[in-house]
């Protein structure tokens, strides 16, 4: 892991400080008293804020820096139906938000169904997790009584 830290670019979280701190200072500094354009104002500081730490995200992961390779497998080195699940209705659920919001008819309400679909998703990933170690605790405890069995021979 300290391998890739040294790979990522040490620029570039100072670029994007640098540029929220050019933001803030024009928003405080122009915005008119007007506490609506203010609200607007900082509102869109914030975005820029969650825009640059994508951006910063996304270089990181096309250098490398971020290893995605091991995204969806399990201990076990397969691919993990439960994290992909998690990952795929996290990001159709956060796609739809995006563009309802998009679309300009403001925030939508979170429904229900879509906080159930979240949580069952989740817990099936958490299910599956706690299957999983507990069996990887019970081969290393049949391991030990393996082991135990030869030494007495």
């Amino acid at each position: 892991m300290t391998e890739d830290v040294r790979k990522s670019p040490t620029w570039l979280p100072w670029v994007s400080l640098i540029i929220l701190v050019i933001g803030a200072i024009v928003i405080f500094r122009f915005a008119p008293s007007d506490p609506g354009k203010l609200q607007v104002a900082t509102g869109y500081l914030l975005l820029l804020i969650v825009f640059f730490t994508g951006v910063i995200i996304l270089v990181l992961m096309a250098t490398g820096a971020i290893d995605l390779t091991e995204l969806l497998e399990d201990d076990t080195g397969g691919a993990s139906m439960s994290r992909f699940q998690l990952l795929i209705f996290t990001f159709v659920i956060a796609l739809s938000f995006f563009l309802l919001v998009a679309k300009g008819t403001g925030f939508p309400e979170v429904n229900a169904g879509v906080l159930t679909l979240l949580g069952i998703s989740a817990t099936t990933y958490g299910v599956s997790k706690s299957i999983a170690s507990s069996a990887g605790a019970g081969q290393t405890a049949d391991k030990d009584k393996d082991d135990k069995a030869k030494a007495d021979k």
